[in-house]
């Protein structure tokens, strides 16, 4: 009635089914050391694409106070070509520059100038020029005499 099995085979059976086999655990495994990994490789993109960005307007801010001393030492110093420019004189009040060029679109600058005059008629002046591009500003400090 029963068909007769070979004594091998019927070992070989019982041995297959007394494993529970590594497979399936392995796989699981490895698919969320993936997963781990990929979430640290994208936050790692983020924060890096974040800091470029910052780095970017900080530069753009040192060129927007950068822009704002060379506007300043232009009215100190007045160019030979452009006799627009009154000269010679350090003014005490802020101005603020915006700009609106490529590279320096939406920052602004604001410039004050500190001048000292000694007794011998010489003046020392100090120009301060904050540059200030999205939520980062640089500050930049230039002496001159004249």
């Amino acid at each position: 009635m029963f068909p007769k099995l070979p004594i091998e085979r019927i070992q070989r059976n019982a041995k297959f089914s007394r494993q529970s086999g590594i497979g399936l655990p392995a796989a699981i495994f490895i698919i969320t050391l993936m997963a781990v990994i990929a979430v640290a490789v994208n936050q790692l993109l983020s924060q890096n694409a974040q800091t470029f960005e910052e780095e970017l307007n900080l530069t753009r801010a040192f060129y927007a106070a950068e822009s704002g001393i060379g506007f300043t030492m232009n009215t100190i110093f007045p160019p030979e070509e452009y006799s627009g420019y009154p000269g010679g004189e350090c003014v005490a009040t802020e101005r603020v520059y915006n700009f609106t060029v490529a590279g320096l679109n939406q920052c602004s600058a604001t410039v004050s100038c500190n001048g000292v005059t000694t007794a011998s008629g010489k003046t020392y002046a100090t120009i301060l020029s904050t540059g200030v591009c999205g939520d980062v500003a640089r500050i930049l400090r230039v002496g001159t005499s004249y």
